[in-house]
């Protein structure tokens, strides 16, 4: 147990902080634009808002930077997709 438990942690040692950083903003953005629109229109139009604004701040954002990283569009895109889930769930 204990060498899957140091495997476990050496893989996510393995991904780097930006990654993180790009996981919990996409999730922040997800969670507020969701809560904002919501009360106002039906459950499929939020969740909808939800996605098109996150993978539109992903994208701008790389655009912006010198170096754009798919990685980073898919780690802010995931940080989205728990919010949604658990949006769809419950």
């Amino acid at each position: 147990m204990k060498r899957i438990f140091d495997k476990f942690v050496g893989w996510l040692n393995g991904i780097g902080a930006d990654k993180y950083k790009h996981f919990a903003v996409g999730t922040a953005v997800a969670a507020i634009v969701l809560l904002a629109v919501a009360l106002f229109v039906p459950k499929w139009l939020a969740l909808a808002a939800s996605v098109v604004t996150v993978a539109v701040a992903a994208v701008g954002k790389e655009k912006a930077d010198a170096k754009a990283d798919l990685r980073d569009i898919v780690a802010t895109l995931c940080g989205g997709a728990v919010v949604w889930i658990t949006y769809l769930i419950g």
